[in-house]
């Protein structure tokens, strides 16, 4: 079988890190690992040994150009495939499994408009009649993709992503954090409006993954960090605030849960099935309703003690090791039914 991670690039995306953690247990299997060379920079020696590495001109760091070089790559796979993320898919191999992670540009296709034509009539006839079975991270993403593309709900298996983080018990310091990619649909804009507010004027914010010139000396934005450097902040951030749109899974809610963090997380999408009763909910198109839950949770000590106690309990059910062993079971039936 091939693992198709050839998605991977220098800097990790959410999806870039799922497959990341993925390519690394399944190049302890028999499986053949396929990255692009920029990716090699996240694996050692040992691993490398084990990877079938192409070239970097297919690497999702050169953009729009390398996608489509990656699609073309991967159209030339032959045999059983694994492709790990919606975007690289075979248009004609109908030997594949395909890990669908959201159909965000379906949903909000004004923020998606080069993407939207392929979620809207492309992906749905690959996963109708070129795909051997489809993997999604929650049930919420599975109802999605029976409701928008009409698909058989015994061709989709659910397996939660996991957490590969721990987080030493260290002195948390008085600020909220906030990481994703600054994209519309993680609603920034709303965030720093509600941060501006005279109601939260004295609360900081550190935002990963935005870079902006706020003057506001209580907003700062980090642009785009480390591993290692996001482990730390997520280990000194007190709360954590998520606002977003749209998630198919929500890896930071998840990480600041296993953190300690106070979280609060948007009420929609994936969200409260992932979080369940171990953050604060708010409407995340409601700027008041931001302001006073984060007023909420860092005024109420109780309230924020009980949150995180509950949080990493739930947290601690997210399991790379579980979820691997579901995906080799999913694999596994696949290539019997074949």
């Amino acid at each position: 079988m091939i693992v198709n991670a050839t998605h991977i690039g220098k800097k990790l995306d959410g999806i870039g890190r799922f497959s990341l953690i993925l390519a690394k247990y399944f190049i302890k299997t028999k499986a053949e690992v396929i990255i692009n060379a920029n990716a090699t920079i996240h694996f050692n020696k040992d691993e490398l040994k084990k990877l079938k590495i192409v070239t970097s001109s297919i690497s999702p760091d050169n953009g729009f150009l390398g996608h489509l070089k990656r699609i073309a790559f991967t159209n030339k796979l032959k045999g059983e495939i694994l492709n790990l993320s919606q975007l690289e898919v075979s248009f004609f191999n109908k030997e594949q499994t395909i890990v669908v992670h959201d159909i965000i540009p379906l949903l909000f296709p004004k923020y998606h408009k080069k993407q939207y034509h392929f979620f809207k009539y492309i992906l749905p006839s690959i996963l109708k009649h070129k795909t051997k079975h489809i993997i999604t991270v929650s049930n919420h993403t599975k109802e999605l993709l029976i409701k928008y593309y009409n698909l058989d709900s015994s061709k989709i298996t659910v397996i939660y992503n996991g957490v590969d983080l721990e987080c030493k018990n260290e002195q948390k310091e008085e600020f909220f954090l906030f990481v994703g990619r600054d994209s519309p649909t993680k609603n920034i804009d709303r965030l720093i409006e509600a941060f501006s507010t005279k109601e939260l004027q004295n609360i900081k914010l550190k935002m990963v993954g935005v870079k902006r010139d706020i003057k506001n000396k209580n907003i700062e934005t980090l642009g785009y960090m480390d591993e290692k450097s996001l482990k730390n902040l997520y280990a000194k951030a007190k709360y954590f605030i998520f606002p977003s749109l749209y998630e198919g899974f929500g890896f930071p809610a998840i990480e600041a849960m296993r953190c300690r963090c106070g979280v609060v997380v948007s009420n929609i999408s994936s969200l409260p099935e992932i979080c369940k009763d171990g953050v604060l909910y708010i409407n995340p198109n409601d700027t008041n309703d931001i302001i006073n839950k984060v007023k909420l949770i860092s005024s109420d000590n109780k309230l924020y003690k009980h949150l995180t106690n509950k949080a990493y309990n739930i947290s601690k059910n997210y399991s790379w090791d579980s979820a691997f062993k579901k995906y080799m079971e999913v694999i596994d039936e696949s290539s019997n039914n074949s």
